[in-house]
C-alpha cells in the first residue's frame, strides 16, 4: 500500500488532518467532533483512497456478521455525518464521492504526516501491555444484569458515582457522548432526579419498543413497557416510578409503572391532545401536569393538573382562543411551571412561565418559531433550556426565568431536541435526530395502474415537503430546509436545475402553481399569524395577499380559471373554514360552514373537494352552493395534504395497512379503493398529481435516525 494512504499514522488533505492512533479528525489544527462510525467510514475510505469501497465491504468492516442493525440507515447516517464534518456535498463532492449503485470513494489528495521520533517513542512506550487470559464465566441473562444495575441505582447506589473519576482527573471541559448503544430510535429522554438513570422512548420495529430506562455511564438498560404508542416519560421525585403517555383508539392515557418494570396503573384517560407530549411530576410527588384539549378542536388546549390523591383534574391555564398550551415542566422547587404556547395549529411557539397553582402567564420568548419537545429547568431554577430553530439550525437555547434575550447552550452538537436536566449532577441529555426526505415520481399507465417502480427525482440535502407539479408538467415546487429556514424551491421535472424561490427567513410552505404556471401561492408565517403570499416565477419578489385580518390564513390553491385563490382561515376558537378571494384583490368569500382545508376544484367545475383539519375525511360541496357530502373517510385530519384529485377518483396515502403505508386510489365510478403502490420506506408529507394524471409525486424518508446524547460537565 502506498505511504500516501492510511499506512501513515497521520494524513492530511486540504485543511484536515486525521490522526489514526488518537481516532481524531482535525480542521486547521482544531478537533472536529466525529462519532465512531463516521470516523471508521473515513478511515476505510482513506485506506483505499482513489478506489471505490462497496457498501458490502463497509458492512463487513463496520458491522460484524452477528450484529443486527438497519445497515442502510446506519451507513447513510454515518456518511451524512462524515460529509457534514468535512463540509462536503454529495452533489459536488470534494472528498467523499458516491459511486452509483456501488458505494463510496475518497477523491481528495492525501499527504502523509511525519511524526517526530520523540512523539512516536512516547506513544510506543505508553502502549498498554496485552491483558492476561480471562476465562469465560457462566452465562447470565442480560435482563437480569439490567435489573440488578437499575435496582442498585434506585436503592441509592449511584452507578455514575461508583465509576466517577477522582477529583484530580475530572474533565475540565464539556464532553458530549452517546448515552446508549441500542439499535433503532431513542427519543423523549428524561433524567431521574439523582442523575443516574435516563428513561426514554425506544423503537426498533421489533420487540424492543416502548419505554426503557438506561444507566448513565454504562451499557445497561431495561424495558419497562412494550406498546409502540408509549411516549414521553417523567420521573417521580423519589425516582421509584415513571409516568408516561399511551395513545390508543383516539384517546390518550397517562399511566405509571415502577422504574424496575411491572404492573402498570392508569391514572387518567381523555381525548387525544394535539399537544399531549410532555408530562411533569410535581416535586412534592402529589400531582402531574399535562396538556388537555377538547375532543372537537385539537388546536385549542390548556395545561391541567391531575391530583394523584383523588384523581381530580384542574385546569390552570386559559390560553387565548386558537392557542394551544402544552409541554409543562415544574421548576425544581415546584413553585413555577414553564410551558409552550402554540398558535397556527402548532407552527408558531414560545416559552411561557407562571405560578404552579395558576394565574397569569409571562411570555419569555418572542420568536414565533417551532419548539421541539418540552423545555427543562436548570438545577438552580434560574434558567429554562429549550429546543428551537431560532438560530436556523435546530439547537438548544437558554433563557432567564424572569426574562432575557435567549442565548445558545454550549456543548450540544447537531440537531438537538427534547432536553432534560436532573435535579442533581452536572449533566444534560437530549435527543439528536438526523433525517433526509426526497421526492419520488410514480408513473401511471392509466388510472389505478402504475407503469414501473417509482423514480428518485429530487435528493439534494435537507428535508422536503408538500410538492406540487406545474400545469405543464415541467416543474416541481416544494418546501425545503436545505439552507436552514423552510423556503420554497423549484426543480425541473427530472429533478435538475433547482432554484430557491423564497428567502424569507421564516417558515414558508404549501406552494401551489397558478393554472398558467406563472405564479406560486404559498403560506408564510412572518409573526404570530400565518398569511397567504404570492410570487412570480422566476425572479419575482414575494408579497402578501391581503385576506382575513387577525386570522390564521394558510393552505392556498387556485381555481381552474386562475381568477380565484382558495385558502383555509381560522380566527380564535373557530374551525378552519375554506374561503376564496379574487386574485387581483377584493373581499374574501366564505365557502364552507362546517370546517375545511386544502380545497381543490373538480375537473368538470361542478364541485369543490376539501379535507377537514379537525375531523379528517375528504368532502365535497357544489361550487354554486349547497350541502356538503363526505366522499372518503380514510384520510385523517393530520393527512390533509396527502391526497390528490383526478377526474376519475382520488389518490391518497394510507398509513398502517402495511408497515410503511401505501398509495391508494378511490374510484368514483365503483366507490371502491385499490392499492397502487406499497412503500418500502416511510412516506413524508404531501402528494401531487400531474394534470394529465400520468405522474404522481410524493415524499419519502431516505434515512432517519434518533439517538440520545449525554452532555457531561454541563453548567
Amino acid at each position: 500500500m502506498p505511504e500516501t494512504q492510511a499506512t501513515a499514522a497521520k494524513v492530511r488533505f486540504d485543511v484536515f488532518e486525521v490522526d489514526f492512533r488518537a481516532g481524531e479528525l482535525r480542521k486547521d489544527g482544531k478537533r472536529v467532533k466525529l462519532q465512531e462510525q463516521p470516523f471508521r467510514v473515513l478511515s476505510l475510505l482513506l485506506e483505499r483512497a482513489g478506489d471505490a469501497v462497496s457498501r458490502e465491504e463497509l458492512r463487513h468492516r463496520l458491522w460484524p456478521a452477528d450484529t443486527f442493525v438497519d445497515f442502510d440507515h446506519g451507513l447513510n447516517s454515518a456518511v451524512a455525518r462524515l460529509r457534514e464534518a468535512l463540509g462536503d456535498s454529495a452533489d459536488s463532492p470534494r472528498f467523499v464521492e458516491t459511486v452509483s449503485k456501488r458505494g463510496y470513494r475518497f477523491i481528495g489528495t492525501l499527504i502523509p504526516v511525519e511524526i517526530p521520533v520523540e512523539e512516536d517513542r512516547t506513544a510506543s512506550n505508553s502502549a498498554p501491555t496485552a491483558p492476561a487470559e480471562v476465562r469465560p464465566g457462566p452465562k447470565v441473562s442480560k435482563r437480569l444484569w439490567a435489573g440488578v444495575a437499575i435496582g442498585l441505582a434506585l436503592a441509592g447506589t449511584s452507578i455514575w458515582g461508583l465509576y466517577r473519576p477522582k477529583p484530580d482527573t475530572q474533565l475540565t471541559r464539556i464532553e458530549v457522548v452517546p448515552l446508549t448503544g441500542l439499535r433503532g430510535y431513542q427519543a423523549t429522554p428524561a433524567f431521574s432526579p439523582d442523575g443516574t438513570l435516563v428513561a426514554f422512548r425506544q423503537s426498533d420495529g421489533l420487540r424492543h419498543t416502548g419505554i426503557f430506562a438506561a444507566v448513565v455511564g454504562g451499557d445497561t438498560s431495561i424495558q419497562l413497557t412494550k406498546e409502540a404508542t408509549d411516549c414521553c416519560p417523567t420521573w417521580s421525585p423519589d425516582g421509584r416510578e415513571i409516568a408516561f403517555n399511551r395513545y390508543a383508539n383516539g384517546e390518550i392515557s397517562i399511566l405509571t409503572v415502577s422504574a424496575l418494570g411491572g404492573t402498570e396503573r392508569r391514572v387518567y384517560r381523555g381525548p387525544a391532545s394535539a399537544g399531549g407530549e410532555g408530562i411533569s411530576w410535581s416535586p412534592k410527588g402529589d400531582a402531574l401536569a399535562f396538556s388537555e384539549s377538547s375532543a372537537s378542536d385539537a388546536t385549542q388546549g390548556w395545561i391541567s393538573v391531575l391530583s394523584l390523591a383523588d384523581s381530580s383534574v384542574r385546569k390552570i391555564t386559559s390560553p387565548p382562543a386558537g392557542s394551544l398550551d402544552r409541554a409543562p415542566v415544574y421548576s425544581p422547587d415546584g413553585s413555577q411551571l414553564a410551558f409552550i404556547r402554540s398558535t397556527v395549529a402548532g407552527v408558531n411557539n414560545d416559552i411561557y412561565v407562571m405560578a404552579a397553582n395558576g394565574g397569569s402567564a409571562k411570555r419569555l420568548t418572542f420568536d414565533d418559531r417551532p419548539i421541539m419537545g418540552p423545555p427543562t429547568w436548570t438545577r438552580d431554577g434560574r434558567e429554562i433550556i429549550f429546543s428551537s430553530n431560532r438560530g436556523v439550525a435546530t439547537g438548544l437555547w437558554r433563557v432567564s426565568a424572569t426574562g432575557s434575550e435567549p442565548r445558545p447552550v454550549a456543548g450540544p452538537v447537531g440537531q438537538a431536541e427534547w432536553p432534560s436536566i436532573p435535579a442533581n449532577g452536572n449533566a444534560l441529555v437530549y435527543e439528536q435526530g438526523i433525517s433526509k426526505t426526497d421526492i419520488w415520481r410514480l408513473d401511471l399507465k392509466e388510472e389505478r395502474q402504475r407503469v414501473r417502480p417509482p423514480t428518485h427525482l429530487i435528493w439534494e440535502k435537507g428535508d422536503k415537503m408538500r410538492p406540487d407539479i406545474s400545469p405543464d408538467g415541467k416543474k416541481i415546487a416544494f418546501e425545503s430546509d436545505r439552507l436552514g429556514f423552510w423556503d420554497i424551491w423549484t426543480c425541473d421535472a427530472e429533478g435538475d436545475n433547482c432554484d430557491q424561490i423564497t428567502a424569507l427567513h421564516g417558515t414558508a410552505g404549501r406552494a401551489r402553481w397558478s393554472p398558467n404556471g406563472r405564479y406560486l401561492a404559498f403560506e408564510f408565517h412572518p409573526h404570530e399569524r400565518s398569511e397567504i403570499y404570492m410570487v412570480e416565477v422566476p425572479g419575482g419578489v414575494p408579497h402578501m395577499v391581503p385576506t382575513n385580518v387577525g386570522a390564521d390564513n394558510l393552505s392556498p390553491s387556485w381555481s381552474r380559471d386562475g381568477k380565484w385563490i382558495y385558502f383555509a382561515s381560522k380566527r380564535g376558537a373557530d374551525l378552519f373554514q375554506i374561503w376564496k378571494m379574487p386574485v387581483g384583490g377584493g373581499t374574501p368569500i366564505q365557502m364552507t360552514k362546517h370546517g375545511g382545508m386544502s380545497a381543490v376544484e373538480s375537473a368538470d367545475g361542478r364541485y369543490l373537494y376539501y379535507c377537514k383539519y379537525e375531523k379528517g375525511g375528504i368532502w365535497r360541496m357544489p361550487l354554486d352552493g349547497g350541502e356538503e357530502t363526505e366522499v372518503l373517510s380514510e384520510v385523517g385530519g393530520g393527512g390533509w395534504p396527502n391526497w390528490a384529485l383526478s377526474a376519475e377518483g382520488i389518490y391518497f396515502l394510507r398509513l398502517g395497512d402495511v408497515p410503511d403505508g401505501s398509495v391508494q386510489f378511490f374510484d368514483f365510478a365503483t366507490g371502491k379503493t385499490r392499492r397502487v403502490w406499497t412503500f418500502n420506506r416511510d412516506p413524508g408529507w404531501g402528494v401531487s398529481l400531474s394534470r394529465d394524471a400520468k405522474s404522481l409525486i410524493y415524499v419519502q424518508y431516505e434515512f432517519a435516525e434518533s439517538n440520545l446524547m449525554l452532555v457531561r460537565n454541563f453548567q
